[in-house]
């Protein structure tokens, strides 16, 4: 993977790095982990889909942790943190950084011009004085040595949002924080306790396990996995399950790479973004790869944003699939497993093994 600005601004104070002992976080998108010269780095990551490109770039240490901890970070005098185009996640993830390391380390928060970071820094007020080190036309560099600790309370950070009196609780980054989506809500109206009942369902995604708990508390004999690649996504549906007083398996996977088994149903409400691009890499992997962990007669559902044209694939991919229901913003497709084996052999790869067990 090539470098991209920030971490090239970065190279250019490659030499102060020689003798730090490094410690990268954040929004990691690319190699340079690997490529800083440091006197010892390790890499924390929170999103479970970075893990498998790490590995295979890397040697050094890496932690995937929900949370920063203590016994880890006090092998470190320096932060490298990627700020990503959420600030209220950014400032979750490096104040829990920021209240545990020892005072005199060094911390770079680094970030694209376009992903608001040159306002982030106020999200510290008076408790940490980030000064601005280096910039270019795309991107910056703010460095700080820690004087003080600020304090850090994780459940401070949570937020509860009600959907006809369930709560659901959520952190920072995690989708639907500000407010429940009206796309999910939409798919949601469309479960029905006699249709959805003694099934074993796979919800793809799950951010806060929302849909997940909607259908438990509609028929509590489905058997629910969730799975999602981001940490902190998981410690929500686990939060959310038990303040519910609601079972379920929780899964870290980057898409299906975690999953071994097969489900009646898979839903889910999939991202369209891959930081500040519109990005359908996740929906369309997803929609083909399904077919594999569907069972005979085995339903994927899903609704997207009409907004980001998707929809156009999924009528020029199914001959045949079903609107469930729809309003100006948002679709529900159902689409099932006879139509994705369909297309998924005769188009995406034709005259290939027609046994779909042999690809995973």
């Amino acid at each position: 993977m090539k470098l991209n600005s920030v971490s090239k601004l970065l190279l250019n104070f490659k030499n102060y790095f020689l003798k730090k002992k490094v410690l990268f976080s954040g929004n990691i998108q690319d190699s340079l982990p690997e490529i800083l010269k440091t006197k010892n780095s390790g890499i924390h990551i929170q999103k479970y889909n970075f893990l498998k490109y790490i590995k295979n770039i890397t040697k050094k240490k890496i932690f995937i942790n929900f949370l920063m901890k203590k016994k880890i970070i006090k092998n470190y005098n320096t932060i490298i943190y990627f700020f990503s185009k959420n600030k209220k996640e950014s400032y979750f993830q490096l104040k829990n950084i920021i209240s545990i390391v020892k005072k005199e380390t060094s911390i770079f928060l680094v970030g694209e011009n376009k992903s608001g970071i040159n306002s982030f820094i106020k999200f510290f007020k008076k408790e940490i004085l980030f000064k601005k080190l280096s910039y270019g036309k795309k991107c910056v560099i703010y460095l700080t040595i820690l004087k003080n600790n600020v304090s850090f309370n994780l459940k401070n950070f949570y937020k509860i949002h009600y959907w006809k009196k369930i709560p659901i609780k959520f952190l920072p980054g995690v989708f639907g924080y500000k407010k429940i989506d009206k796309g999910s809500k939409l798919l949601v109206s469309t479960f029905y306790s006699k249709l959805i009942s003694n099934k074993k369902i796979l919800d793809m995604g799950s951010g806060s396990g929302f849909l997940s708990i909607v259908i438990l508390k509609l028929n509590e004999n489905n058997k629910i996995t969730l799975s999602d690649s981001c940490l902190k996504s998981i410690k929500c549906c686990k939060e959310n399950f038990k303040l519910n007083k609601l079972k379920g398996v929780f899964k870290k996977s980057d898409l299906y790479s975690n999953i071994y088994k097969k489900f009646n149903l898979i839903i889910s409400n999939p991202p369209v973004h891959d930081n500040l691009k519109k990005s359908f890499s996740f929906l369309t992997k997803f929609i083909y790869k399904s077919i594999f962990y569907l069972k005979k007669n085995g339903e994927l559902r899903l609704v997207i944003n009409k907004s980001f044209s998707y929809s156009k694939n999924i009528r020029n991919i199914f001959k045949k699939f079903n609107i469930l229901k729809e309003n100006k913003n948002f679709i529900v497709y159902q689409i099932f497993i006879k139509n994705l084996k369909e297309i998924f052999l005769n188009k995406i790869y034709p005259k290939r093994d027609s046994n779909p067990q042999s690809y995973k």
